[in-house]
């Protein structure tokens, strides 16, 4: 008897599941062996570790600051048939193999090294250089274990911290907690904009936030050469106001004085659509020095601190010349528009742009702006849900009832249909009773809760070897209103007609009749799909234990001493490792 191992991976994260035909006697958990050279230094073989110790051992060993302790997964398994290796990054080669632990005669742990997994085959991480899409991806979690133990260690408030994430500055700054956070996202970002500079390249950028000051710096680094659409932000109205008073405020007054002070070509009141609506926009397209266009740039992140690091987001760069053509026309009629929607700008929106259609007809790109009169952005969404035919996996800022998530919850009842997300805000029950779906399983020794839909929230208070977190209410108070701020939808990421969706649109009726939007249907790519699924089953996974403790007051956290924590656990995965592949 031994381990099936099935390997998943996005340009910097590596999904791993693996499974037994049967419980074995005697494991107390699972140990991963991962081999790992990175560029240009050599092989690295050991164990993965761990931060959850035995039941039987107290409270989490520390170290003499105070921080908690790791041991290698021989010594503490993992207790699951999933792990997220967040320690691979962009550039590494790596293989693994997964090795059951038990606990012998004498008591003494050691590894079944005849019933370990073969060694996956050796990939690199990051993306195709030659593939037309590209997925970039941050590491947003500021509630996590992670980020607990590193504002304790280092003694910051949230304030602080967040200040702390908008300084690009230092020596050693490429490994600073902000370059951690924004991940492989910053530098596509800049590299796009460093790209431009470097090669009398100018750029063209829909934006609705902008207050990062590396992202402002490289814009007006390129001056004249940098053509920016720039929204007025989200603004509210005061007691009295009137809606036109209230957009002639600019939450962007700061970004905006610094790029016309620096020649960038950007209009001092364009584009003021807020209140009423939002520029939400968050594209980009780098032509070559006569303005014909080379790339794009889409995706969910806001050109701010917040969005390179405290919120879950993506980006997606697009090597094709026509597609970039399509967000640069748009660009010009946003340009145009000024502050209004005039009815040449709504018409054109609700005209979709398809890309090389496949033997059936369906094209393999299409792209969608918004606000539209007809709804037909919305009616692409739903028809996308409704021909999955093995699995949808979402990530949702706020898409209300109305919109794709109603969609989803449409195919709840389907237990065909492998379905995992997370929605930043979930609706109130009162616009779907339905918004979180739970199927107990009961094992013989424990109750696991497997959410389909989870709403993210943390640990409110330290237990065994778990420390206290950022809670939603601080995070909301505090850091600012996304947790999860991806727009993505994945679906069935692993047959031979995967769907992605990526855009800046929330999925929500708002979405679509009020704001400046878009999204772009990519169809047939399973590289894109694979990559965006290992990134929204690493956020699920994420939050969904946590949303465990929080419903059930649960005080979880430690690995059980003893064998029978497997028939319940290869239970409850059942249907994710089939998913993936296992």
């Amino acid at each position: 008897m031994s381990v099936t191992l099935k390997v998943r991976s996005n340009e910097d994260d590596v999904l791993l599941f693996w499974s037994i035909p049967q419980p074995i006697p005697g494991c107390r958990g699972f140990a991963i062996e991962r081999k790992k050279t990175p560029p240009g230094g050599a092989l690295v073989q050991g164990f993965l570790v761990n931060r959850i110790g035995f039941d039987t051992e107290g409270e989490a060993p520390v170290d003499e600051h105070g921080a908690a302790l790791t041991k290698p997964s021989t010594e503490w398994p993992f207790q699951t048939f999933s792990w997220t290796d967040h320690d691979a990054n962009s550039g590494d080669t790596v293989q693994y193999r997964v090795v059951p632990v038990i606990r012998n005669g004498s008591g003494t742990l050691e590894t079944m090294n005849g019933a370990a997994s073969e060694w996956s085959p050796p990939f690199r991480l990051g993306n195709d250089p030659n593939a037309t899409f590209r997925p970039f991806f941050n590491r947003g979690f500021v509630i996590s274990q992670f980020m607990a133990r590193y504002l304790k260690e280092n003694h910051l408030t949230l304030a602080a911290f967040k200040d702390q994430i908008g300084q690009p500055g230092g020596e050693g700054h490429e490994h600073n907690i902000r370059a951690f956070l924004s991940g492989d996202l910053r530098l596509a970002m800049l590299e796009q904009l460093k790209e431009a500079l470097d090669n009398s390249g100018e750029i063209f950028a829909a934006l609705y936030e902008l207050d990062d000051d590396e992202l402002i710096n490289a814009l007006c680094a390129l001056k004249g050469r940098a053509h920016v659409v720039l929204s007025n932000g989200s603004i509210k109205k005061a007691s009295g106001e009137t809606t036109a008073a209230a957009r002639t405020r600019d939450q962007n007054e700061r970004a905006r004085g610094l790029l016309l002070d620096s020649g960038v070509d950007v209009d001092a009141d364009n584009r003021f659509i807020s209140p009423g609506a939002l520029g939400h926009n968050k594209f980009l397209v780098r032509t070559d020095s006569h303005q014909q266009p080379l790339v794009a740039w889409t995706g969910s992140t806001n050109w701010t601190k917040t969005g390179l690091c405290t919120q879950v987001n993506n980006g997606l760069l697009i090597a094709n010349q026509d597609i970039a053509a399509v967000y640069l026309k748009q660009w010009h009629r946003l340009r145009d528009a000024k502050s209004a929607f005039p009815a040449s700008l709504v018409t054109a929106n609700g005209t979709p742009t398809g890309f090389d259609s496949d033997p059936a007809g369906n094209p393999r790109a299409s792209v969608r702006f918004t606000r539209t009169k007809d709804g037909g952005d919305l009616k692409a969404l739903e028809d996308a849900v409704d021909a999955a035919t093995d699995g949808v996996l979402f990530l949702m800022f706020q898409p209300g009832a109305k919109g794709a998530l109603g969609d989803v919850l449409t195919r709840v009842a389907d237990q065909n249909l492998y379905l995992r997300g997370v929605v930043s805000t979930l609706p109130p029950a009162k616009d779907t009773e339905d918004a979180v779906e739970i199927t107990l399983i009961d094992g013989s020794v424990q109750k696991t809760t497997q959410y389909r839909i989870v709403q993210p929230v943390g640990v409110t208070t330290p237990m065994a070897f778990f420390a206290a977190e950022v809670t939603r209410s601080q995070f909301l108070s505090q850091v600012g209103f996304a947790i999860i701020h991806s727009k993505v939808l994945v679906i069935d990421p692993f047959t031979d007609h995967p769907v992605v969706i990526t855009g800046s649109h929330n999925f929500s009726s708002t979405a679509s009749n009020a704001n400046d939007e878009n999204y772009i249907i990519v169809r047939g790519d399973r590289a894109l799909a694979e990559a965006y699924a290992v990134n929204v089953f690493g956020a699920y996974t994420h939050y969904r234990w946590r949303a465990y403790l929080a419903d059930n007051h649960a005080t979880v956290g430690v690995l059980k001493d003893n064998d029978a924590w497997q028939a319940p656990k290869l239970k409850a995965q059942a249907k994710d490792l089939r998913f993936f592949g296992v």
